[in-house]
């Protein structure tokens, strides 16, 4: 196995609940990171993506706390599905800042300090606006098509120092999301479990196996 101590970004999400469980469940150490921690949780820190200080210092406790990184899964984002014509200035930057820039200043800090360490895995979770074009997604797909460009760039820059960088692009996820809203059913979705799954089987392999992308979609595609 490669990885053994992670930082899960967006911890407290479902996903990130469910990748966080897994990993842990087979003996990773990790820390979870959100902006909505709370003041004492064990291996687990608050956290702003959109600021290059409270990344940095989610990084310093982590290889304080664990030892060096061999692991970053970014579950963090957010979205905003309206038209072009009604998105508002203030969510197309917000959704760009957390889903985008939070994602680049995370890569930034795990990517120096894996390369001074020997290596290690990148995973970002991307969605299936990353390569489809679908209404309302403006924004959101706009940060997930550029999530698509930072991961290619991490694995060129990283490819001579065992840093691999991988997109996971989900179909729908059963999440909160869905549950506040009529009409969609667990069965036609992808489990949180699925997910964590997933991530798991990339974790483990040896940092001589690349895999840049994985797209997961649900039994009946896009949704």
């Amino acid at each position: 196995m490669s990885a053994r101590n992670a930082v899960v970004v967006g911890g407290t999400g479902d996903i990130g609940k469910a990748v966080i469980e897994r990993l842990r469940a087979e003996g990773m150490r990790v820390v979870c990171a959100a902006n909505d921690v709370e003041p004492g949780v064990p291996d687990a820190v608050r956290v702003d993506i959109t600021d290059e200080g409270s990344v940095a210092a989610l990084f310093e406790h982590g290889e304080r706390e664990l030892g060096p990184l061999s692991l970053l899964v970014n579950c963090a984002g957010v979205g905003v599905f309206t038209s072009i014509a009604d998105t508002s200035v203030h969510d197309w930057r917000r959704t760009l800042e957390v889903n985008l820039t939070g994602a680049f200043l995370c890569s930034r800090e795990a990517f120096k300090r894996m390369k001074a360490h020997g290596g290690g895995r990148i995973l970002h979770i991307g969605s299936v606006s990353d390569h489809l074009t679908l209404p309302l997604n403006g924004a959101y797909a706009a940060s997930k098509h550029g999530l698509r460009g930072l991961v290619g760039v991490l694995n060129e820059e990283g490819k001579d120092s065992a840093i691999r960088a991988t997109l996971l692009s989900l179909g729908a996820v059963y999440t909160s999301f869905w549950r506040s809203r009529e009409g969609f059913s667990p069965a036609d979705m992808l489990s949180v479990e699925d997910v964590a799954q997933s991530i798991w089987e990339i974790a483990q392999k040896p940092l001589r196996v690349r895999v840049d992308e994985l797209r997961l979609l649900p039994p009946k595609g896009v949704l």
